[in-house]
């Protein structure tokens, strides 16, 4: 039985490795790899604003453990998140796709699935477009064009946004009003379970926040997206007040062959009320 313990435990360690590497302008990306080298497809998580590789809980290890289909899930940290470097700000989407394309051939991965939620659907989008080689698929949820092609949240939600990055938001009831709908603001505790804990262990500082906005201001790739021709599917949704979706309607209608759906009574935190929400899309470009 002994000899036995041993093996399982170094097949537990290479399934959830973790490392870092550099890029080119001397900054230092993080990233967890969850599943084995050999699986038959590679799946890249790019988070949000201000949220580190921590925020998608259980998915990277979800999808690297399918038992139907096991994949191998590498999430990153964006540079000013987590336990990448806090480089100074302000940063361009170019900067952030190329801090991805580092970490994905640090990790040896010939192609994958990238999968970007909101500030990440963007990252995304600029990854397909500048290392087109690398990319195999497309997952955009809950993101936008930019400007001219998109449409911006409202004001007063934007406002919200400010107040939330400047730290005034201790009891996270702004994050929750951006995040969910109203109709499930009364779970919002149930929603949130975990969000405090992982914010505590790795704040965003006001000058990332800020780099990172200041990358979403100039973001735009409305003109180009034409040029994506990998598999893509498109998920917004429809309560969301975050990122309108209508931007993902534009998504969906410049880039070839894409797929949306749309999620009735979800707000921007999309898998917060869709657990399966990246599994489904995943295997809609797999089939």
């Amino acid at each position: 039985m002994a000899l036995e313990a041993r093996p399982r435990r170094r097949e537990r360690q290479e399934r959830r490795a973790v490392s870092f590497t550099d890029t080119e302008d001397g900054e230092r990306i993080f990233y967890r790899v969850a599943g084995d080298e050999g699986a038959e497809r590679t799946v890249v998580l790019i988070q949000g604003l201000a949220l580190s590789h921590r925020f998608w809980f259980t998915i990277p290890d979800d999808l690297a453990s399918d038992p139907q289909r096991p994949r191998r899930v590498i999430a990153l940290d964006n540079r000013g998140t987590g336990q990448s470097s806090r480089a100074k700000p302000p940063y361009s989407m170019k900067r952030l796709a190329a801090d991805v394309a580092c970490v994905m051939r640090a990790a040896k991965v010939d192609k994958a699935t990238l999968v970007g939620i909101s500030m990440g659907g963007m990252i995304a989008q600029h990854v397909a477009l500048k290392h087109p080689e690398l990319v195999r698929g497309l997952v955009l949820m809950a993101t936008t064009p930019g400007l001219p092609h998109g449409r911006l949240p409202s004001p007063k939600t934007i406002a919200t946004l400010l107040t939330i990055g400047a730290g005034r938001d201790r009891g996270g009831k702004l994050t929750a009003s951006l995040l969910l709908p109203p109709s499930e603001m009364h779970r919002a505790r149930e929603h949130f379970a975990g969000w405090l804990e992982e914010m505590r262990a790795s704040p965003p500082s006001p000058a990332s926040f800020a780099g990172q906005m200041a990358a979403i201001a100039g973001h735009s790739t409305g003109f180009s997206l034409g040029k994506i021709r990998v598999p893509t599917v498109v998920v917004t949704g429809d309560a969301d007040v975050l990122v309108p979706p209508k931007n993902s309607h534009v998504l969906a209608k410049a880039i070839a062959n894409a797929r949306l759906e749309i999620l009735p009574g979800v707000g921007h935190g999309i898998p917060m009320l869709d657990k399966l929400v990246v599994r489904r899309a995943l295997e809609s470009i797999d089939s």
